[in-house]
């Protein structure tokens, strides 16, 4: 994908219209109507706009080859990693402690996992929210 049509993916799947997305880049639509159709490229500055705005990577906007990726997506799966690891060494804790069961890890582990995503989830769409 081009960077225009990945700039129209993005713009249609946020609901923007050209006029919504220009004036929150502060540029005109005729600026994003070119930049739609790679007639133009935006200057580095929008560009970086551009990413901010929608959450991906530059790399993911500027590279031919490569798919959309969200910067936050990754982020949002490395935190829910990291309470599950919490989870498990804490229901560990707990077995070994004879409070709890092996059944208990399992628990911890996957509730902690499950709540660190849901609330960082939450974040980005409080955040997404924030931006229109």
């Amino acid at each position: 994908m081009t960077f225009g049509e990945k700039l129209k993916a993005l713009r249609v799947k946020e609901e923007y219209s050209q006029e919504q997305l220009a004036a929150l880049l502060h540029v005109s639509r005729q600026a994003v109507t070119k930049w739609e159709n790679d007639a133009g490229m935006p200057d580095i500055e929008n560009i970086k706009a551009v990413a901010d705005l929608f959450d991906v990577t530059l790399d993911s906007l500027l590279r031919e080859e490569e798919e959309l990726e969200t910067s936050d997506e990754s982020r949002c799966w490395n935190i829910s990693l990291a309470c599950a690891a919490i989870g498990f060494v804490l229901g560990f804790l707990l077995r070994e402690m004879d409070v709890g069961s092996s059944r208990m890890v399992g628990m911890c582990t996957l509730g902690a996992g499950l709540i660190g995503w849901a609330l960082y989830d939450i974040a980005l769409q409080l955040r997404k929210t924030s931006k229109r």
